[in-house]
């Protein structure tokens, strides 16, 4: 992991995860501890897209995962990072 701060970090940790570098267990256990520690640095780089992150990916991903298997859990945050990146792309920000 690089030593980057806000959103840079914080996408480059959901991409190693989907992209298997990164165990469900590794992910889970640090992802809210990561995004409390670089949600200021994100809120002042951008509001809005601080509070898209955090719907996309916490509410509507990490936290309605919990039952998942392993594979449906990263089903679910490729799906919810997918549309993180669609709003972005669509200019919804």
């Amino acid at each position: 992991m690089t030593k980057r701060r806000g959103f840079a970090f914080m996408l480059d940790f959901v991409r190693e995860y989907l992209d298997g570098k990164n165990s469900r267990l590794d992910f889970e256990l640090d992802f809210n501890h990561y995004l409390i520690e670089h949600y200021p640095k994100m809120k002042r780089e951008s509001p809005e897209l601080t509070d898209c992150f955090v719907f996309y990916l916490s509410e509507e991903g990490q936290d309605k995962a919990y039952s998942l298997t392993d594979a449906g859990h990263k089903e679910l945050i490729q799906k919810q990072f997918d549309e993180f990146n669609a709003a972005i792309r669509d200019g919804i920000l």
